[in-house]
């Protein structure tokens, strides 16, 4: 390491060690930490640091250089341009960064396609460019690992199309890079795969509505491998956003008209995307990651504050039963069925679901210890003959209590006051 090398680390550790702090620093333990001259010091305070410190009377004050790494702070400091104007760009070989520049461009373009409100062609355009958009970010990631994905004839020699190496097509790519893993995220592309074979010279924009939950799976899926494997640079988090729309179904008699103009295409689309989802387990067609759905419930807020989101995510692990539990009570009344089946306790949650919900909305720890202090304090079960029913039932079958959405709104909008929630967990 250089000495310049070394004093640029120092400064680092320096800043990292006083952001936040309310004293802020003088000039002169800067300079002792690092062994700047101070003439040195004076041009990085426009031309480097802008971003994160701010200069009061004779002080400084350090706030936002934790979301720089090491390597990205040091960056700053290149006599290549290109690195230190845009030190969170990682440093990619030409041909990786062109192929993920590519890839990205092409999903955002597929993005722009499906959110435009009045566009017909949205499934199959946004399709099309999303094929485009996973062989370019597997072609990438092929390139970074070295891996050679070109077509070879049978005598070894490479194949050409029009002057250039024939490179591998998607579903060479996912069978190349998943191997013999045969995960929802597979699953979704060869699906999606099979159904860009079947509507690249078709137009069917009937079938917007049966697989929009696999179209964002495959945009959310690319995302997640293109950070994973690129970083949050090239991430298009920040890009997407909820579209707002009149609707996104589009009226019955409408539907009929379009699936009468399109004949017979509509049929066989509709077959193949049924046939598909019939032939996947059970764990793989919930997983989110074959198909991401979406249930929108109008959210009313006790508080002004509580209600500035206007809808929320909920994100779970399949694999975790807390989860899985939680995620089933919050679209418990929500089934993709044409048939409603009748439920014992319907709408109706155990201690362990009500302590999820109420730890996550007031921020504050809750648990089941702190949920039967609750119930005592606001004696809503004195004993099973005597519940408040508004908010307590007993379950005679099962020998314990169900708990009302009532009692969870009354618990959320008590214990988001302070003072109370100290009553309430002090109450013996």
């Amino acid at each position: 390491m250089s000495e310049r090398e070394d004093k640029v680390k120092k400064s680092y550790i320096f800043f990292l060690q006083k952001e936040n702090d309310s004293e802020g620093f003088e000039l002169s333990e800067l300079l002792a930490a690092t062994g700047w001259k101070a003439s040195t010091v004076k041009t990085y305070f426009s031309k480097k640091w802008d971003s994160f410190l701010e200069k009061r009377e004779n002080k400084y004050f350090v706030q936002g250089i934790s979301q720089y790494s090491e390597v990205e702070y040091a960056k700053m400091f290149s006599q290549v341009n290109k690195n230190s104007q845009d030190p969170f760009k990682p440093v990619l070989d030409f041909e990786v960064e062109r192929l993920v520049v590519k890839a990205r461009e092409s999903a955002l373009l597929a993005l722009d396609i499906y959110n435009r409100p009045v566009t017909l062609f949205r499934s199959e355009g946004f399709i099309v460019m999303m094929i485009i958009a996973w062989t370019a970010l597997l072609h990438a990631i092929f390139q970074k690992k070295g891996i050679k994905y070109t077509w070879v004839k049978e005598d070894g020699s490479d194949e050409i199309i029009d002057g250039d190496l024939k490179a591998w097509e998607i579903i060479k790519c996912v069978k190349e890079f998943y191997g013999a893993d045969n995960n929802a995220i597979r699953k979704n592309l060869e699906f999606i795969i099979g159904l860009r074979n079947k509507i690249e010279h078709r137009y069917v924009p009937a079938i917007d509505n049966h697989i929009g939950g696999e179209c964002q799976s495959l945009l959310l899926n690319f995302d997640e491998l293109l950070s994973c494997e690129f970083g949050n640079y090239f991430a298009l988090k920040e890009s997407m956003t909820f579209p707002l729309q009149t609707s996104n179904i589009r009226e019955e008699g409408k539907m009929e008209v379009i699936k009468r103009f399109q004949g017979k295409y509509y049929e066989e689309l509709k077959e193949y995307i049924e046939t598909y989802r019939d032939a996947l387990s059970e764990a793989t067609y919930n997983d989110p990651k074959f198909s991401f759905r979406v249930y929108l419930i109008p959210k009313i807020g006790n508080h002004k504050s509580s209600s500035d989101l206007a809808f929320e995510f909920i994100k779970y692990d399949p694999n975790n039963k807390d989860d899985l539990d939680a995620y089933k009570r919050d679209i418990a009344l929500i089934k993709e069925r044409t048939k409603i089946v009748q439920v014992a306790n319907q709408g109706k949650f155990k201690p362990k679901t009500i302590v999820s919900i109420v730890k996550d909305k007031i921020g504050k720890p809750f648990t089941t210890t702190k949920h039967t202090q609750a119930y005592k304090y606001y004696k809503v079960r004195p004993d099973h003959d005597n519940c408040k029913t508004q908010y307590c039932q007993y379950d005679e079958p099962h020998k314990d209590y169900v708990y009302t959405q009532e009692w969870v709104d009354f618990l959320v909008e008590k214990l988001q006051d302070e003072e109370e929630y100290q009553k309430v967990i002090a109450y013996k």
